[in-house]
């Protein structure tokens, strides 16, 4: 798998700080947020090596964190209502929740919209303050704008290699209408569940098809009930951390500042990273006996053909076309062989009309840019412009 970055994105999972001063001392923070990311792989792993350190260093030890990981506060329509009402300052949310949370980014969910990560971030770069906007409008602030995955299409009696295997399968619904939908137009049948129940209904073989991403399967241990996996990358699905746009504004500068001019660096760290532990799940439940699909092109492209009949299907109801139209605006660009430049880059590491970054942090992120890529053996201009980083 080639290093794709995604810099920006976030100071994540766990820079959904939302920080309450406690009582009696305006210099200390609490914060409690609630995730369904297990405990311990992936996402979590990464937070508690990565950013709880860097986050202990930026508010001089003045933040406390609490995280309720795994699902142990509800589901994420849970975490949102109890964000608004005070009893969470924030939450880390899968693709489904941050559709909640955030409508108009259930575009990026699209079936077949994105190709590979590359696409993804340029999206990212451009899209990010349209949709910081948005969530804004909602009392939120989008810490930060993380992958769950390219995920997978999964069954436990079929190889899911042509429409007849999908007209087959029944098929967990969690990820909102627009998946809904997709079964739908393929032809399949539906079994709606909420997220915390989806190990479960797995288990227990109410149903034996599943799109998800891989993290997940290996975390809930449902390996062992599955027999195929289709890994073309028929949705991208985005994750979120969010928290009240109220708590955000009540930071001292200084922790926003420094917040802001470490999402570029540690965001770049943390994705790949978790991109890279997605490849690592998919391999080892291939490992374990779990059978890899391998597809004829014709078939291929039936299933994306009836997949991408949802489009025009869910366009103006689950979001508005001038968003999808943003986004697909900026795929042109990039598929036309525009890249980012770093000037674009060093705008997501500064507090909004705050001044420019100095020049030590402008050479740092210029390091930082050609070591990582350097580190994971990919080209830089799969992404960026060529003069972006030369000395």
């Amino acid at each position: 798998m080639h290093f794709r970055p995604a810099w920006f994105c976030t100071l994540i999972l766990c820079l959904s700080l939302f920080f309450v001063p406690l009582a009696g001392a305006s210099e200390k923070f609490f914060w409690k947020t609630a995730t369904l990311a297990p405990d311990g792989i992936g996402w979590s792993k990464h937070m508690k090596e990565i950013i709880f350190p860097e986050m202990e260093k930026s508010t001089k030890g003045n933040l406390q964190i609490k995280v309720y990981w795994g699902g142990v506060m509800g589901d994420e329509e849970d975490y949102i209502t109890k964000i608004r009402i005070g009893q969470l300052q924030g939450a880390g949310l899968s693709a489904q929740g941050t559709f909640v949370a955030c409508p108009p980014m259930t575009a990026l969910g699209l079936p077949f919209l994105f190709n590979d990560y590359n696409e993804v971030d340029y999206v990212k770069a451009y899209m990010q303050e349209s949709f910081d906007l948005r969530m804004s409008d909602r009392g939120f602030f989008m810490v930060g704008w993380i992958d769950q995955d390219f995920d997978q299409i999964y069954s436990s009696k079929y190889p899911m290699a042509t429409l007849d295997d999908f007209k087959k399968t029944r098929f967990i619904v969690w990820y909102g209408p627009m998946e809904a939908a997709l079964f739908k137009a393929f032809g399949a049948s539906a079994y709606p569940v909420n997220v915390p129940e989806l190990a479960t209904a797995v288990r227990q073989g109410v149903a034996d098809g599943a799109i998800g991403p891989a993290v997940w399967v290996v975390g809930a241990q449902l390996y062992s009930k599955l027999a195929f996996v289709n890994p073309m990358r028929i949705r991208y699905s985005p994750a979120s951390i969010i928290l009240t746009m109220d708590a955000w504004t009540s930071l001292p500068d200084e922790y926003r500042q420094d917040f802001y001019q470490q999402r570029l660096e540690l965001g770049w760290r943390y994705t790949n990273l978790v991109r890279q532990d997605n490849e690592k799940f998919l391999n080892a439940m291939l490992q374990y006996g779990v059978k890899k699909t391998e597809m004829k092109q014709q078939d291929y492209e039936a299933i994306k053909a009836k997949a991408m009949e949802v489009w025009p299907v869910v366009t103006g109801d689950l979001f508005p076309k001038a968003v999808l139209d943003e986004i697909t605006g900026h795929l042109e660009d990039f598929r036309a062989g525009k890249r980012l430049t770093l000037e674009h880059l060093l705008r997501l590491s500064k507090i909004p009309d705050s001044d420019a970054a100095n020049p030590e942090f402008i050479e740092r992120i210029k390091q930082m840019v050609k070591e990582s890529m350097a580190a994971y053996g990919h080209d830089p201009a799969g992404l960026l412009d060529a003069g972006s980083i030369s000395n």
